[in-house]
């Protein structure tokens, strides 16, 4: 099977060897402590600092009165402003010193909403999430396999993103699969404002006859809620598909793109996080044709980036070939994260 194939090469790809990190970034807490590591992320509240003792320390914001670093890293606060620059020393506790080439900042602790290291390595700078699934029903005979992934690459100025999903099923000898896969890039100069996106999609599901459609296009977005707790995000634009459906001829179409998505997480143990999203693709060119798409995952973390993963998706077209006009799936799997 092709996806599983896909998730393989993922898999071999974010498990190539990373470069050696440096552990020499330095905490300041409230009584005087200071422990030494390496800083992965700052989100949801909570300081995730890796340390040779004691491996991935998850440590609360507000319990952190200082910190120091000589690498690069992105902080993002609750206006929507981005930072660039290293960490240095702070005269005053709950400020934290930005330096760069062109300008020294000091940043108040409590607008902080995220820092994320700005990695030298191109793969380093790359967030991969992998989910597999597989369910067997004995008295109808109906296995389910199903794949979902999302691979991020963001740096100063773009967001990149690759989200799939395949799902195939065996009955009685039939066999059924649907598969969906999008790629977009969000372009900013500051993220509190609109951005512009561009974005492709393949999509092919036997439920509703459909044999492919790639679509592609682009518009413009906002980050309409964009803190410690939850990410709301809105897109709007127009993209052009091409289609096949079983027994019909290739067509052309101009569509409306209206996305919304919504995300919100929890980072102290056991980390949680949701992710929704819904996609309406009104047709400009054949007026009255409605598509839609939606998905939502749950992700349950087991143990260290091992996660429960539960996973569910809809699709409809009022207009399809098959007469069948909604399509939809839930799976359970675990997934991983790089």
């Amino acid at each position: 099977m092709n996806f599983l194939r896909l998730a393989l090469v993922l898999i071999v790809l974010a498990s190539t060897e990373a470069h050696a990190t440096r552990k020499t970034d330095v905490i300041h807490f409230e009584n005087g402590d200071k422990l030494t590591g390496e800083i992965k992320s700052l989100n949801g509240g909570i300081l995730q600092l890796s340390t040779d003792a004691m491996g991935t320390i998850n440590i609360e914001w507000p319990q952190i009165t200082r910190i120091e670093s000589i690498y690069y890293y992105e902080f993002r606060l609750s206006s929507g402003e981005r930072h660039f620059g290293s960490l240095g020393e702070s005269n005053k506790d709950r400020q934290i010193a930005v330096l760069n080439p062109l300008r020294n900042q000091e940043i108040a602790a409590d607008e902080l909403v995220e820092i994320r290291p700005i990695e030298e390595d191109w793969v380093d700078r790359q967030d991969v999430y992998v989910s597999l699934g597989y369910q067997f029903t004995s008295a109808s005979s109906v296995s389910q396999t199903s794949f979902n992934t999302t691979v991020g690459y963001e740096d100063e100025n773009t967001r990149n993103q690759l989200i799939g999903r395949s799902t195939n099923t065996q009955s009685q000898g039939d066999s059924s699969n649907s598969n969906r896969y999008d790629i977009n890039r969000a372009t900013w100069s500051n993220r509190s404002d609109w951005f512009r996106t561009i974005f492709a999609n393949y999509e092919d599901n036997d439920e509703l006859a459909l044999n492919y459609r790639i679509g592609a296009g682009g518009g413009l977005g906002r980050y309409w809620i964009d803190n410690n707790q939850m990410r709301w995000i809105g897109i709007s634009g127009l993209q052009v598909i091409n289609e096949k459906a079983a027994g019909a001829t290739e067509s052309q179409e101009v569509e409306l793109f209206l996305n919304t998505t919504f995300a919100t997480w929890k980072f102290t143990a056991p980390e949680l996080d949701v992710d929704l999203r819904l996609s309406l693709y009104p047709s400009v060119t054949d007026a009255g044709r409605l598509r839609t798409d939606s998905s939502i995952r749950v992700r349950w973390e087991i143990i260290d980036d091992l996660s429960l993963d539960i996973s569910a998706w809809a699709t409809s077209d009022n207009r399809s070939e098959s007469g069948e006009n909604y399509d939809y799936g839930i799976t359970t799997g675990v997934g991983w994260e790089y």
